[in-house]
């Protein structure tokens, strides 16, 4: 399959300029090459000479911003090998289908601190986007609460009235059994929102080492929001919640860990992507900064904008995947991506995979053939559906013009992950 290139930059600005102006995370300024041990000043001095004064980052010491670099150089396996950046109808994405193959979970850590309002916005998008949200806060409540059924209840209890971070082992392991506990039935290949988590760099090493065969991480959503505003929004939830870290001093205990312990983890998570894009053009994380101190509604029309552009990484792998399978004639995959009322006839009789084949798709076979795909464009509506639009223009293995058409696939997902649910083509006439 190929795909030109000469229109990548300007369709891919086109497709995604919109949402990401919304939420794009600031680039980090950490841009520096990994130096030895023995380079330590001259490295963080490097560091503070790229950061603008008015960053909250510039305002880091240099053994902090040394200790980001290397969290940074350590976590770049965190979206896992199993992820790579492709194109489709000049369209630059990030391919997931080996995470499918391998039945790897895909993660979006949602960070921020408390009475951000990190529930809220879950709540809507596990609603909207079919997704498990995982709280890390939650299951360790829920642990807590087994008491002496369980041996880390005191533990837990005391980290979370003291504002402070629960070992990174009890938390990954109930978020690993959380995850094979929830994957069991409904969508198929969700994205699970990890909330409250990674929240220092222990955490985040623990999970580096620990889950990258099991699961990548996709991006970050951080809802940042002013301590005067979390502050009522707590004391406003502690008339109702009757969770013994609801009050003032815990809210402010935690505040305080979240901006000393936590955001240090987003701005290495940053430098990942950022070292990324720099290599390949495009990365296969995405940390997304969303200010959370508005409406709800406010909030959440910029969360839709970052999980669109999440979910749009696997409806484009899902039609990459098609257009492979018509070229192969690989009829069980191309199967395996319709509904099965598309591979019925036209008064709805049943058919053989082959004969559905051959109906949809010009009646022969067509392996052997290349399809040219360009002008792409896709939106995601309400989560679960999405439409993918190009121009496709098929090319027989003489090198001759067979077809050239407007192509749009509508694509919805469900227990078997994204497929495609109905198409329509357009004929066009080559100049």
């Amino acid at each position: 399959m190929r795909f030109p290139l000469n229109a990548s930059l300007l369709l891919l600005l086109q497709s995604r300029v919109s949402s990401f102006a919304a939420c794009s995370a600031p680039v980090s300024s950490l841009s520096f090459a990994f130096v030895h041990k023995s380079n330590h000043n001259k490295t963080s001095t490097s560091l503070r000479a790229t950061l603008s004064s008015d960053t909250p980052k510039a305002k880091l010491s240099d053994d902090l911003l040394n200790e980001i670099a290397s969290a940074a150089k350590s976590s770049r396996s965190i979206s896992s090998t199993s992820t790579k950046v492709s194109e489709f109808a000049g369209l630059q994405y990030v391919n997931t289908s080996e995470l499918s193959a391998k039945k790897q979970h895909r993660v979006i850590f949602i960070l921020g601190g408390p009475g951000a309002g990190k529930g809220t916005q879950s709540e809507r998008i596990v609603n909207t986007y079919k997704c498990i949200h995982l709280s890390v806060g939650e299951l360790l409540r829920q642990e807590r609460e087994r008491g002496d059924s369980s041996p880390h209840a005191e533990l837990i209890e005391s980290c979370l009235v003291a504002g402070k971070i629960v070992p990174v082992e009890i938390s990954l392991n109930l978020v690993r059994n959380a995850m094979d506990e929830a994957s069991a039935g409904g969508y198929g290949a969700p994205i699970f929102l990890v909330d409250g988590f990674p929240r220092n760099f222990d955490n985040l090493e623990g999970w580096t080492r620990e889950m990258p065969e099991y699961a990548a991480v996709i991006g970050s959503l951080v809802y940042d929001c002013p301590i005067d505003v979390l502050e009522k929004r707590i004391m406003a939830r502690a008339e109702t919640s009757g969770r013994s870290d609801d009050n003032l001093e815990s809210a402010r205990k935690r505040f305080k860990t979240f901006q000393g312990q936590t955001m240090p983890v987003v701005y290495a998570l940053e430098e990942v992507e950022k070292n990324e894009i720099d290599e390949k053009g495009m990365s296969t994380l995405h940390i997304c900064h969303i200010r959370g101190e508005g409406t709800v509604e406010e909030v959440w029309g910029t969360t839709q904008d970052a999980m669109n552009n999440y979910v749009m990484n696997d409806v484009l792998t899902a039609n990459a995947q098609l257009i492979s399978a018509i070229e192969n004639s690989d009829v069980e995959q191309y199967a395996n991506l319709c509904s099965p009322e598309m591979m019925k006839g036209a008064n709805g009789e049943e058919l053989s995979k082959k004969e559905a084949f051959h109906k949809l798709e010009f009646g022969h076979d067509s392996k052997g053939n290349m399809n040219i795909l360009s002008h792409g464009s896709v939106q995601v509506r309400d989560g679960t559906k999405a439409t993918v639009n190009y121009t496709r223009r098929i090319i027989d293995e003489d090198g001759n013009l067979q077809f050239t058409f407007k192509e749009q696939r509508v694509w919805s997902h469900g227990e078997r992950g994204w497929i495609c649910v109905h198409f329509t083509r357009k004929p066009m006439t080559e100049p």
